[in-house]
C-alpha cells in the first residue's frame, strides 16, 4: 500500500524542524509522499519548507482552513492508499509509518489506525486513547500520566476514534464518509469521523507502536483559550446532532441540553455583577444575590480599592455604573458557541441524515463497546452532575461511567 503523510501547518516555520525533519526518512521511498498543507501562514513556512525539503509536496491554501479544512487539501492532493495524518508540532518515531500501514494489513476490517501520541521527552503521554461524554466531549485518557503509569492499548484493540494528531485511515473510507466534517475547524473532528466509522460498520483499532513524540498545545496557544473554549463547546454539540441516531437522541438529548444551559448559570455565577444581572426576579429570591453577599464577594475578588471606586462610580452616575461588561470570559465562551451551533444546524442535519441513511450499526451497539463518560468539567458541573435532577435525566439502561477529571489525567 502506498501511504500519503499530510502535515498541516498554520505559521508554524518553528516546527518544521519537529515533524517534516522527522519524515526526512520517507524522502527517497516512491511508496511514501509527505505533504504539508500551508493553511495561509503569515511567515512563509510553506515557502521555507518547498527549498528546505525539495522532496515535500507542499500544498497552500489562501484562507486559514482549519485542520480539518486543511487535511481535506491534503488528501485531494495526495495519492496514496492510505492517509497518515501527524501534527506539526510532532516527530515520528522510526518505523512510524509501517507501524499503521502493517497494523491495517492486518485488521482488513479496520478502517483506522490510532496511533500514539508521548510528552516531547518521552516520558509520559499524550494520547494512549480517547474516551466520549454523554454530551460529545472527549477526553484523552491517561494525558500528563507517566509512561509506566498506563498501559497503552494492544494492537488491534478497539477504541471509539483515533486522535487526529497520529492516525491512518484508509482512503476508501475517507473518501465513503467524507473524512473530517469541515466546519467543525478544529476540535472533536477525529471524535466525529470515529464515531461515524463505527456506525457504518466499520472500526477503529489501536496501533501502539506508531508513536510520535508531541510537544503540545500549539494548536491552542495560537487559539487562545478563549477561542478554542467556543470551539470545544460549539463542537461537541455539532457532533451529538450530527452523528446520534434517534435512539441516542432521546436517551441523551436532556441531559445534553440541560448541561449546556446549566453550564450558562454557572458561569454567570462567577461575577456578582453577572449573577445579579441573570437572576429570576419572580423566584421568591428578589433580585437574587443580596447587597451584602455581592460587596462582599467583590471586595473579596476585587481587592477594596477597586471596590471603594466601584462604589463612588455607583454614587455618582447611578446603576448605569452597575451594567455588566461581558468580556470574553467563559459565559460569552457558551453563549457564542450556541450562535455559532445553531448557525450552522441546517448543515449538521444534512451530515446526519446522510450518515443515518447509511448506517448499519445503532448507537446503542456502540455505546455497548464504548460506555459514555460523565465527569465534572467546569465550575458548578460537580453540584449538577450530583444532584437528582440530572441523575434523573440519564437513561437507566445505557452504559454510563462517572468519573472524576483526575482519574482521567494528570491535572
Amino acid at each position: 500500500m502506498k501511504a500519503s503523510l499530510i502535515v498541516v501547518i498554520h505559521a508554524g516555520i518553528h516546527h518544521l524542524e519537529d515533524s517534516i525533519e522527522s519524515l526526512a526518512r520517507y524522502g527517497d521511498d516512491s511508496d511514501v509522499e509527505v505533504i504539508l498543507v500551508d493553511n495561509a501562514s503569515s511567515d512563509d513556512c510553506g515557502d521555507v519548507a518547498a527549498t528546505r525539503y525539495p522532496w515535500l509536496h507542499v500544498v497552500r491554501s489562501e484562507t486559514n482552513a482549519g485542520f480539518a479544512g486543511g487535511v481535506h487539501l491534503g488528501a485531494e492532493a495526495a495519492t496514496g492508499d492510505v492517509l497518515i495524518l501527524l501534527n506539526d508540532d510532532a516527530a515520528a518515531a522510526e518505523g512510524f509509518v509501517e507501524a499503521h500501514l502493517d497494523n491495517l494489513a492486518a485488521h482488513p476490517n479496520a478502517a483506522a489506525s490510532a496511533g500514539r501520541l508521548v510528552t516531547w521527552d518521552g516520558t509520559g503521554h499524550d494520547f494512549v486513547r480517547g474516551a466520549v461524554t454523554f454530551d460529545c466531549h472527549a477526553f484523552q485518557v491517561g494525558h500528563g500520566f507517566p509512561i509506566d503509569a498506563v498501559d497503552p492499548p494492544g494492537a488491534g484493540e478497539a477504541l471509539p476514534f483515533a486522535c487526529g494528531g497520529n492516525m491512518a485511515i484508509r482512503r476508501t473510507d475517507w473518501e465513503s464518509n467524507g473524512g473530517f466534517d469541515r466546519d467543525l475547524f478544529a476540535y472533536f473532528e477525529d471524535v466525529d469521523l470515529g464515531w461515524r466509522l463505527w456506525a457504518m460498520g466499520r472500526e477503529v483499532v489501536a496501533c501502539p507502536d506508531a508513536v510520535a513524540r508531541h510537544r503540545g498545545a500549539a494548536t491552542s496557544a495560537a487559539l487562545g483559550d478563549f477561542r478554542r473554549g467556543v470551539l470545544y463547546e460549539r463542537n461537541a454539540l455539532r457532533t451529538f446532532f450530527a452523528c446520534a441516531d434517534d435512539e441516542y437522541r432521546a436517551a441523551f438529548g436532556s441531559a445534553v441540553f440541560a448541561t449546556f444551559l446549566h453550564r450558562l448559570t454557572a458561569f454567570a455565577s462567577e461575577r456578582p455583577d453577572l449573577e445579579r444581572a441573570v437572576s429570576d426576579p419572580f423566584s421568591g429570591g428578589g433580585d437574587g444575590v443580596s447587597f451584602q453577599t455581592r460587596w462582599l464577594r467583590r471586595v473579596r475578588e476585587e481587592g477594596l480599592t477597586a471596590s471603594a471606586r466601584h462604589l463612588l462610580a455607583r454614587i455618582v452616575l447611578g446603576s448605569r455604573a452597575g451594567t455588566p461588561n461581558l468580556e470574553e470570559g467563559f459565559l460569552v465562551m457558551q453563549l457564542r458557541a450556541a450562535k455559532g451551533f445553531f448557525a450552522g444546524l441546517e448543515g449538521t442535519e444534512s451530515r446526519r441524515a446522510e450518515l443515518q441513511a447509511r448506517r448499519t450499526v445503532p448507537d446503542r451497539d456502540i455505546v455497548a463497546r464504548f460506555p459514555r463518560l460523565v465527569v465534572p468539567t467546569y465550575s458548578g458541573d460537580a453540584e449538577w452532575i450530583a444532584s437528582d435532577a440530572f441523575r434523573n435525566l440519564l437513561p437507566d439502561d445505557w452504559p454510563i461511567k462517572h468519573l472524576s477529571l483526575d482519574k482521567i489525567m494528570k491535572l
